[in-house]
């Protein structure tokens, strides 16, 4: 399965006009602009997204929360539906087995992606998320390698809140960047967008050098 659908065009419809509105701000960043295209843009031919009938049929078909997750170097999409829940951590599953395990909205761990995410210390970075709030926060991310060994990977991030996004009429978000560097690994560049009550509805984050950069858009709450 993947994903959505009807919110994908009404989701771009916003974000264009949103950004249409702040066209000539000279203040806007180029990275963030590359996360909008990922979040919100068409994909392309070589991606085979899943159709708007699809995505129709899969949200008719429960009354869970759904989201659409792509890992972008490999094109390739999947709808996810919540399979359970443990106080602030949400578990979702693809028709594929792979499951990626969500907190406000953040991702902390996936299982069968490859080079897998095992798990995190986000408490700092996503307080600051949360709050849309600048300021610098520390993020751990660990990896099982093939040989069985956790490789631990700590970054230093900054976090600055962006423009507000109307995601669909009504409905609106604010960007919030985390730059994060280490001593001994590639930066990189997450883009989360909150809503009012501190949830990220919509996100363009870093799961290592396996993965890569993954997006995924909340299509039911």
């Amino acid at each position: 399965m993947t994903l959505k659908t009807t919110c994908r065009a009404a989701l771009l419809g916003g974000l264009i006009a949103a950004l249409a509105g702040c066209g000539n701000d000279d203040r806007r960043d180029p990275l963030l602009e590359s996360a909008y295209s990922s979040l919100f843009g068409p994909s392309d031919e070589d991606n085979k997204p899943i159709s708007d009938q699809e995505i129709a049929a899969t949200l008719a078909a429960t009354d869970l929360p759904v989201l659409r997750l792509r890992i972008e170097d490999r094109k390739s999409e999947a709808v996810a539906l919540e399979i359970e829940r443990n106080g602030e951590h949400r578990t979702y599953g693809t028709a594929s087995r792979q499951a990626i395990v969500l907190r406000h909205g953040m991702i902390t761990a996936t299982r069968g992606l490859g080079g897998d995410l095992m798990s995190v210390e986000e408490d700092a970075l996503l307080r600051l998320v949360r709050a849309r709030s600048a300021g610098q926060a520390r993020y751990v991310q660990r990896f099982l390698t093939p040989e069985d060994v956790t490789e631990v990977l700590t970054y230093s991030c900054s976090v600055t809140p962006q423009q507000q996004v109307e995601v669909i009429p009504g409905v609106s978000g604010m960007a919030v960047r985390a730059a994060c560097s280490s001593e001994t690994e590639p930066d990189f560049a997450d883009v989360y967008i909150v809503d009012a009550g501190g949830e990220i509805v919509g996100a363009r984050q870093w799961l290592g050098e396996t993965t890569g950069y993954v997006t995924l858009q909340q299509l039911r709450r």
